[in-house]
């Protein structure tokens, strides 16, 4: 079980943002959800996680059908999301970011566990303790990120979709970053990944949909969308160009 997202077609007027997309997340692995700029991503997180409601499809959580619920009422179902441009509380150090979270999320499932020592694991699991002090709009983007994530990850999310989340991270934060979706995935969440970043995409994906100005081009493993001519088509224009310069884009 997981997300699945079934014949979604978005309309704004005449312009079809997405048409008829299919695609699935399952527990314990990442997906990445890839394409062109302006291919229909974005569009694709908010109709998942309710922020705009579909022409046509629906959206299962867990073989729930959700379609109509609420954003925050996705969220308590164990929906949990980071956005392209950094969401933080800036007036808060690092540590009262996640540890608003976490006691949200205790306060919601009236849980046992305190959100302190919640708090504590998720900053020593990120190495965020040199910063966990800081005031967040003090951080440079790239640390943003990896406070986001652990904001995100006190939810406790079943599904968890990260929107460019290695935008503005150097190499050692992508790679701290890849660790730890791994991790994640490997304890049952479903990830899905929106990210143009294809070393990361690469190295932590287990399967891949490429969206193509709101088409669904191709789905499969990261072997497979390497190898698609349609793929490659989309990314570099040409298709017989692409095998001299493939590997550094996809």
């Amino acid at each position: 079980m997981g997300l699945e997202v079934k014949d979604v077609t978005v309309r704004f007027g005449g312009h079809v943002a997405l048409d008829n997309v299919s695609l699935e997340a399952r527990k314990g692995e990442v997906t990445g959800l890839i394409g062109p700029n302006g291919a229909g991503k974005t569009t694709m997180f908010n109709v998942i996680t309710g922020l705009q409601n579909p022409t046509r499809g629906t959206v299962t959580l867990d073989s729930r059908d959700i379609s109509k619920l609420a954003p925050y009422k996705r969220a308590r179902r164990g929906m949990a999301r980071t956005f392209q441009r950094l969401e933080l509380f800036g007036s808060l150090t690092v540590r009262e970011n996640i540890h608003v979270a976490a006691a949200q999320f205790r306060r919601r499932h009236r849980t046992a566990e305190r959100a302190g020592p919640t708090t504590d694991t998720l900053v020593k699991r990120l190495n965020l303790g040199a910063i966990a002090d800081v005031r967040a709009d003090s951080l440079p983007t790239g640390q943003g990120r990896m406070v986001e994530l652990a904001r995100a990850l006190a939810c406790r999310p079943s599904v968890l979709l990260l929107d460019e989340p290695a935008s503005g991270q150097d190499e050692s934060e992508t790679a701290e970053f890849s660790r730890v979706l791994r991790d994640v995935a490997a304890e049952g969440v479903a990830v899905l990944l929106v990210e143009h970043d294809m070393d990361l995409v690469m190295s932590v994906c287990d399967n891949l949909h490429v969206l193509d100005f709101g088409k669904k081009l191709a789905q499969g493993t990261c072997a497979e969308i390497q190898a698609d001519p349609l793929v490659r088509a989309a990314y570099l224009g040409e298709a017989e160009e692409s095998d001299k310069t493939l590997g550094a884009t996809l």
